[in-house]
């Protein structure tokens, strides 16, 4: 009976849809040469965010495990290396939050309301991490000054003054409307700014250096 499968040597020379197709139609040894072409890129990946080589490389190996067994399921939809980064994020991420008692945020747990990203940062302030509240406080206070004047003074007079939105619109002579545009610019805006702080990377738009605080 001729063999169906295909030696490393020539596996090696087919591109990189060939051989998904054939890992998903039960050819194993297929998976070798993707595992191959990014198992550095994916470990170097993983390695900036958990400073650990040998935590790295059980992430690593852990990563090339679960794509493995979802392959079944890629679609083609996104670029493989795409799909293969979003699994090492979030097995990096996991990690991360079990040693750090979840001081790391993933992009789909971040709040959207002002309240929530109070309380959700709240929750994940560690002292292991630059997560301490005197810099957490600093950080979301400088992001306030950076919301352009009619959010910023509308995001005051609702959480600073705790003042309810017809009061706000009242006093500002602006509807109500207008008064809960401006708040939902003012909490996306945020939320974007303190993404990286609450993601425990750089702040990219902080011009002020946190070493003092």
């Amino acid at each position: 009976m001729e063999n169906t499968f295909t030696t490393q040597r020539e596996l090696s020379l087919l591109d990189e849809k060939e051989l998904i197709k054939r890992t998903q139609k039960g050819e194993s040894e297929a998976f070798n040469p993707l595992v191959n072409k990014y198992r550095q890129k994916i470990y170097n990946l993983i390695y900036q965010r958990v400073h650990n080589r040998e935590t790295a490389e059980d992430i690593c190996q852990e990563v090339f495990l679960k794509a493995w067994k979802a392959l079944p399921n890629f679609k083609g939809q996104s670029a493989f290396y795409s799909w293969l980064y979003k699994i090492a994020i979030n097995c990096s991420t996991d990690f991360l939050r079990k040693q750090n008692k979840q001081s790391v945020v993933s992009w789909e747990e971040l709040p959207s309301s002002a309240e929530e990203i109070l309380q959700t940062t709240q929750k994940h302030l560690s002292l292991n991490q630059i997560l301490e509240k005197k810099e957490f406080e600093y950080i979301v206070d400088e992001a306030v000054r950076q919301l352009p004047t009619g959010q910023r003074r509308v995001f005051y007079l609702r959480y600073a003054e705790e003042l309810p939105i017809k009061d706000i619109a009242s006093r500002l002579n602006r509807s109500e409307g207008t008064i809960k545009t401006h708040l939902h610019h003012a909490h996306r805006k945020l939320r974007d700014m303190l993404r990286p702080y609450l993601q425990n990377e750089p702040i990219g738009w902080l011009r002020t250096s946190l070493t003092g605080l």
